[in-house]
C-alpha cells in the first residue's frame, strides 16, 4: 500500500494514496470498513471472553482499529466508527439505544482527538524513530484516546442510577485499561504494517531488513515458546516458570535491532493476544501465584515487551541520527574548505601577476576574467551555505504572493536555455492549466525550478531533452515534474541525494561544477511551502523529479487571496 510522504505541514499525513484524492464516494468506502472491521472485531473478542464467563472484556481490541482508523481519516472516519460502535454496544452488548449513543459517541471521538493532537504533536523525523515520538505516540493512543472513552462508558452506566463515586471510578479505571490494552496490543503493529510510518530501520543494512530466512526461524521460535508458555496447564508449587515469559524481551529487542521495528511488534502482538486467551483459559505461567486477577501479570509482560521495543528502536534511531548528521558535518568542512580555496588561489593568484608583473592590457583582462569568475562562483557557494544554514535553522521566513505558473515557467526556461542551447538540448515546456496562480514565495519558486533545471541540463548528455511540466491532480495539489534524458542516478544513492554535498557518483561530481547543495535547498524550500519532493531515476535513461504542493497554494487567475495581485517572476 502506497501512503503519502509524511512532512510536518501536510493535511495529508497517515493518509493513503488511494483516499488522497478525496471525494464522498472513497471516505464512504472507508467509512462502511471501518465499521465493518470494528464490529467483526468486537464481535470476536466478546465471543472467546464470553466462553469463559468474563464480563467486560479485559482487552478491548477495537479500541486500537478505531486509533489507527482515526490516524487515517481523522474527522472524515468518525460517522463509521460511531456508527461501528453504536451496533456493537447495541446488539452485542444489548445496551439500551442511548446508553449505546453515549457510549459510541466517546468510542469514536476518543480515538479522533486522539489522532488530531498526536498529529500536531509528531517530531518531522516520525512517530517510532525518537523518543519524544513514542512519548506522544503512548500519551495520545493509551491514555487521553482511552480516557475520553472510558469517561463516556461510565457516565452511561451510571446515568440513572445513584451516584457513588467509588463505583464510577472503579467503572472509569476498568474501561481505560481495557481500551489501553487493546490500543497497546493492536496500534502501533497495525501502523507499521500500513506503512504510516517508518520503522527507524536506518541503521541497518537494506540487505538485512524484512522477513528473511533467518527472521522467519526466530519467529517460529518465540511463537513456539510462548504457545508452550501460555497455552499449557500451570505447574503447581513452582514459581520459576512465571519469570520465563519476560526473558521473551531479549530475542524481541534482537529482532527489533537487526531486522526491524514492525517484526518486533507484530511478535509483541501475538505474544500479548496469546498470553491473554490463555490466561482467562486457566493455563498459563500467570496461574500459579495464588492472584485474584492473574491478567495483571499479563497487563505488566504488555507493557514491559511493548514499551522496550518502542524505546529501544527509537534510541538507536536517534543515535544514528546523530551519527549521521557528525557525517554530514565532517563532509560539509571538507567539501567546503575545497570549494573556498579553489576560486581564492585563482583570485590571490591572478591579482599578484597584476600587482607585480608589468602585462600587456590584454592579459590584464583576461586575469580580471578569472578573478571576476572565481569571485562569482565564492559569492554563489556563499548564497548557497547561508540559504542551507536559513533553512536548518528554521529562520527562513517565507513571503507569499500571487505567482502566475505560465509566466514563472516560461522565465525560468529562458534563464537555462542559454546553457541548454550549449549542449544542443531541448527544453519544453508543459502546463496543462497556465492561467493556474500559486501563492507561494516567488523567490523560493524561483530558486526550486532554476535548482532542478539546471540540475537536469547538467547531467543530460548533449543532444538530450529536458522538459518542464505541470498539472493539478484530483485533489487541487499541483504536481510539477522535471523530466530529463540524462546519464540517471544509481539506485543506492538515491536516499542519499537530497543530502548536502551528496552527488550522483564520483566520476560525475569530478566533471560537473557545483557545491552539492542545490537538491538539499531545494527540499527544504518545497518544504516550508508544505509540499513533498521526490525523484525517480534508471541509470543511462534519466531522471524524472516531482514535486507536489498543497491545494490550499493552487488557485486560477483571478481568484487568488484578496488584496494579492498575481505577479510575474522576474530575473534576478
Amino acid at each position: 500500500m502506497t501512503f503519502v510522504t509524511p512532512t510536518a505541514e501536510t493535511p495529508s499525513l497517515w493518509i493513503p494514496a488511494a483516499l488522497a484524492p478525496g471525494g464522498i464516494g472513497r471516505w464512504t468506502l472507508f467509512n462502511l470498513l471501518a465499521l465493518a472491521c470494528y464490529f467483526a472485531l468486537g464481535l470476536i473478542v466478546n465471543l472467546f471472553f464470553a466462553a469463559y464467563g468474563v464480563f467486560p472484556a479485559p482487552i478491548w481490541l477495537p479500541a486500537g482499529l478505531a486509533m489507527v482508523a482515526a490516524m487515517i481519516g481523522g474527522l472524515k472516519v468518525l460517522p463509521g466508527l460511531i456508527l461501528g460502535a453504536f451496533l456493537t454496544n447495541l446488539i452485542l452488548f444489548a445496551a439500551p439505544w442511548w446508553e449505546a449513543a453515549i457510549i459510541s459517541s466517546t468510542n469514536a471521538f476518543g480515538p479522533v482527538l486522539g489522532a488530531l493532537l498526536l498529529r500536531r504533536l509528531r517530531p518531522e523525523n516520525g512517530l517510532f524513530t525518537s523518543f519524544v515520538g513514542v512519548i506522544a505516540f503512548l500519551a495520545c493512543t493509551t491514555f487521553l484516546s482511552p480516557a475520553i472513552s472510558a469517561t463516556g462508558g461510565a457516565v452511561a452506566i451510571s446515568i440513572g442510577q445513584p451516584f457513588v463515586f467509588d463505583a464510577f471510578y472503579s467503572t472509569w479505571v476498568n474501561w481505560w485499561l481495557t481500551d489501553s490494552g487493546g490500543t497497546l496490543y493492536l496500534a502501533p503493529c497495525l501502523v507499521l504494517w500500513l506503512g504510516l510510518e517508518r520503522e527507524g530501520d536506518d541503521h541497518i543494512e537494506p540487505s538485512k531488513r524484512g522477513f528473511q530466512r533467518r527472521d522467519l526461524a526466530v519467529w517460529a521460535w518465540v511463537a513456539a515458546v510462548s504457545l508452550v508458555l501460555f497455552l499449557t496447564p500451570p505447574l503447581r508449587g513452582t514459581y520459576i516458570r512465571s519469570a520465563f515469559p519476560f526473558l521473551l524481551v531479549v530475542p524481541l529487542s534482537w529482532i527489533a535491532l537487526r531486522m526491524s521495528l514492525r517484526s518486533a511488534y507484530t511478535l509483541v502482538t501475538l505474544v500479548s493476544i496469546a498470553a491473554t486467551a490463555g490466561t482467562v483459559a486457566g493455563v498459563g505461567p500467570f496461574q500459579n501465584h495464588g492472584l485474584a486477577n492473574p491478567l495483571q501479570l499479563v497487563g505488566v509482560l504488555v507493557v514491559l515487551l511493548a514499551m522496550n521495543v518502542l524505546t529501544i528502536v527509537a534510541l538507536v534511531s536517534e543515535r544514528h541520527g546523530a551519527q549521521s548528521a557528525n557525517r554530514v558535518k565532517a563532509m560539509f568542512l571538507a567539501n567546503t574548505s575545497h570549494e573556498l580555496r579553489t576560486p581564492l588561489n585563482a583570485i590571490i593568484g591572478f591579482s599578484r601577476l597584476i600587482a607585480e608583473n608589468p602585462t600587456r592590457a590584454t592579459e590584464v583582462t583576461s586575469y580580471a576574467r578569472t578573478i571576476n569568475t572565481s569571485g562569482e562562483h565564492l559569492l554563489a557557494l556563499i548564497n548557497d551555505l547561508l540559504e542551507m544554514s536559513k533553512i536548518e535553522a528554521g529562520r527562513l521566513e517565507l513571503q507569499d504572493e500571487a505567482i502566475v505558473l505560465g509566466d514563472a515557467f516560461a522565465e525560468a526556461a529562458s534563464l537555462l536555455g542559454v546553457p541548454a542551447r550549449a549542449k544542443s538540448i531541448t527544453l519544453t515546456t508543459d502546463l496543462a492549466a497556465p492561467d493556474a496562480v500559486l501563492t507561494a514565495d516567488a523567490k523560493a519558486i524561483r530558486q526550486i525550478l532554476i535548482n532542478l533545471l539546471s540540475n537536469a541540463i547538467k547531467f543530460t548528455p548533449e543532444s538530450g531533452h529536458v522538459s518542464l511540466g505541470a498539472v493539478i491532480n484530483d485533489a487541487g495539489e499541483l504536481i510539477i515534474r522535471i523530466t530529463d534524458t540524462g546519464i540517471g542516478i544509481p539506485s543506492d544513492a538515491l536516499a542519499r541525494i537530497f543530502l548536502p554535498f551528496e552527488r550522483a557518483g564520483d566520476a560525475v561530481a569530478r566533471k560537473t561544477e557545483g557545491t552539492g547543495l542545490g537538491l538539499s535547498i531545494t527540499r527544504g524550500l518545497v518544504t516550508l511551502h508544505g509540499g513533498t519532493i521526490a525523484l525517480d531515476s534508471v541509470v543511462g535513461q534519466g531522471t524524472i523529479v516531482t514535486v507536489s504542493l498543497p491545494a490550499s497554494r493552487v488557485s486560477r487567475r483571478g481568484s487568488a487571496a484578496p488584496g494579492v495581485a498575481a505577479t510575474r517572476l522576474a530575473p534576478t
